[in-house]
C-alpha cells in the first residue's frame, strides 16, 4: 500500500503534496492545481482549486496499480468535507478512530472531523475513481454567509458555526439526480482555463445549494421525501418490467408506489427522467404496444386484445390506438393479416 501524508493547506499545498508522493510536479493553470499520476504508479489526475468564499473543490479522477492512503493530517482544523463517488467505491475514517467508513458509487458523505483531528481516504487498487470531493472553510464561508446560516436545519448550522471543530459530523447517502449532471461535467472546459475557473466556482456553490436541500429531504419521512435519488432509479426500471409483464393487473399510481416504495411524487420523477412520460402514459404506452403485437395473431379479434392487454373499453382502447398508430385496430389487423 501507498500512503501518502498531507499535513498542509490550502488545496494548493494538498496538490503539491501529494505530487510529490507520485515523484512529479504538479502544475498551475488560472489558480488550479493539477498533476497526473505517473504509468509507474497507475493513471488519470488529481486536481484541486480554492475560491475566495471559503470552497474549495478536489477532483481525483484515477486508477492506482496499488492500494493507496492518504492522510490527511495538518495540525488545524480541518475544512468540512462532502464527499461524492462518482465512479467506483471509497473508504473513509477519522484518523483517531478505527472505524471505516464505505462511500459506495453514487453516494456522498459530509464529514468533519473534531477538533485537529484528520482525515484518511483509502482508494482500492485497479478501481477506476471518479471521486469530488467539496471543501469548505468554515472561518472564510460564515464571513460571507453569517446571516444565511442561521436558515439552515440545525444540525447544519452547527456545523458551519462550529469553527473551532468542537464536535464530529458524519452523514451518509445516495445523491440525488440533479448532482449526476453536475459532477460528471467537472472536466468541461479543461482546455478554457479561464471559463473553467469560474465555471467550477459555479459548480461548487450549486452542489453545495442542492446538498442543503439534500440533507434536509434525508429527514424527512419516505412518504414526504421529494428528491429521488439515484440508486432508486433500479426500482423504477423493475417495476418498468413488471407493468409490462403484469398488463392486466392493477397498475394504479397507488399501487405501484407501494410496490416499489416510492411515494408518487418520485414516482413521477422517475418515470421522467427514465421514460420520459408520466406513470400512466407509460402504463397505457406499454398496453398499445402489446396490442400491436397480438393484432397481429389470427386467432385473436380486436375483443380479446383488449381483455388481454387491460383495457375495460372497446371503444376507447379503438380511439387512443387509432390516435398512436394513426390506425384504427381493426384496419391495422386487416393490414397484418392479408400480408
Amino acid at each position: 500500500m501507498k500512503i501518502c501524508k498531507v499535513n498542509s493547506l490550502p488545496l494548493k499545498e494538498v496538490i503539491e503534496s501529494l505530487a510529490v508522493y507520485f515523484e512529479t510536479e504538479a502544475q498551475e493553470k488560472c489558480g488550479e492545481y493539477i498533476f497526473n499520476i505517473p504509468s509507474g504508479f497507475g493513471e488519470g489526475q488529481i486536481r484541486g482549486l480554492n475560491f475566495d468564499n471559503g470552497l474549495g473543490v478536489i477532483i481525483y479522477s484515477c486508477r492506482f496499480h496499488n492500494d493507496v492512503r492518504i492522510d490527511f493530517t495538518v495540525d488545524d482544523v480541518h475544512p468540512v468535507k462532502y464527499i461524492y463517488s462518482v465512479q467506483g467505491t471509497i473508504e473513509h475514517s477519522f484518523a483517531n478512530e478505527d472505524e471505516m467508513h464505505l462511500i459506495e458509487q453514487y453516494q456522498c458523505a459530509i464529514i468533519a472531523s473534531k477538533s485537529k483531528s484528520g482525515h484518511i481516504l483509502f482508494f482500492k487498487k485497479d478501481t477506476n475513481i471518479e471521486v469530488v470531493s467539496l471543501e469548505i472553510d468554515r472561518k472564510t464561508f460564515l464571513v460571507h454567509t453569517e446571516c444565511e446560516v442561521e436558515d439552515l436545519a440545525a444540525e447544519l448550522q452547527e456545523l458551519y458555526q462550529d469553527t473551532t471543530a468542537k464536535k464530529e459530523f458524519y452523514h451518509k447517502g445516495f445523491f440525488g439526480l440533479d448532482f449526476k449532471n453536475l459532477l460528471d461535467n467537472m472536466s468541461k472546459y479543461s482546455d478554457k482555463m479561464l471559463i473553467r475557473k469560474y465555471y467550477l466556482e459555479s459548480v461548487a456553490l450549486q452542489i453545495f445549494v442542492n446538498q442543503l436541500l439534500q440533507f434536509e429531504d434525508d429527514l424527512l419521512k419516505d412518504s414526504e421525501s421529494s428528491i429521488l435519488r439515484i440508486n432508486e432509479l433500479k426500482r423504477i426500471e423493475d417495476i418498468s418490467q413488471y407493468i409490462k409483464d403484469n398488463l392486466t393487473g392493477d397498475l394504479s399510481i397507488n399501487s405501484i408506489s407501494k410496490k416499489t416504495g416510492l411515494n408518487p411524487n418520485k414516482l413521477q420523477l422517475g418515470f421522467k427522467y427514465i421514460h420520459g412520460s408520466t406513470v400512466n402514459e407509460f402504463v397505457t404506452g406499454a398496453k398499445l404496444d402489446k396490442a400491436l403485437q397480438l393484432l397481429q395473431d389470427p386467432n385473436l379479434n380486436v375483443s380479446d386484445v383488449v381483455h388481454q392487454v387491460g383495457f375495460d373499453s372497446k371503444s376507447y382502447f379503438s380511439k387512443i390506438f387509432k390516435k398512436k398508430f394513426e390506425l384504427t385496430p381493426s384496419v391495422y389487423q386487416q393490414i397484418c393479416l392479408t400480408k
